[in-house]
Formats: C-alpha cells, structure tokens, sequence
C-alpha cells in the first residue's frame, strides 16, 4: 500500500513525472482509478486521482500515442480554482 499524498491540481503548473500506469485505489467511500506521479519541482512523490473527465481523457490520449503513461514527463494546470474547471495536460 502507497503512502503518497493526493496531489490537488490547481492554477498554478505542475511538472510531474508518471510513475505507474493507472490502477484502482480506494478513496473516501469508492475506488478511483490514480496515476503514481512524481513533483519535478517538490521532488515529492504524490498520487493523482484520474476522475475528472478533462484529465483522464488527454491522459488516455497520450497513452494512445505514447504506448505507455509510465516514465512520461507532463504539465497539468487547472484552467481556474472553479469547483468543476477544466484541466489542460500537456507533454513537458
């Protein structure tokens, strides 16, 4: 069992690095499918829920493209500190 920390997306970018590809993880009261990350900046390691529909859908792109997730370096911004804003994700 990972003891990382949730990593909370907001404006401001954070460059991460995936450390797995994504698996179910219990959260609260349901499983969550999660990405074990890595903060370029904190050099923290941390895990990222994949819940939000803007954030796992470029995710899922880029493992189209990419063949794997796994090793990716990424930019992920919250395009406001609305509940329910969108998420931009980007290769570093």
């Amino acid at each position: 069992m990972s003891d990382r920390e949730r990593l909370k997306v907001d404006t401001k970018p954070f460059k991460l690095r995936i450390e797995s590809e994504p698996y179910a993880k219990f959260l609260g009261r349901k499983y969550s499918v999660v990405l074990d990350v890595f903060d370029v900046k904190r050099k923290k390691e941390l895990y990222l829920s994949l819940d939000a529909q803007s954030l796992s859908q470029p995710l899922y792109e880029l493992s189209v493209t990419e063949g794997l997730l796994r090793d990716l370096e990424i930019w992920v911004v919250k395009q406001s500190d609305e509940k329910y804003a969108k998420y931009e994700v980007t290769l570093a």
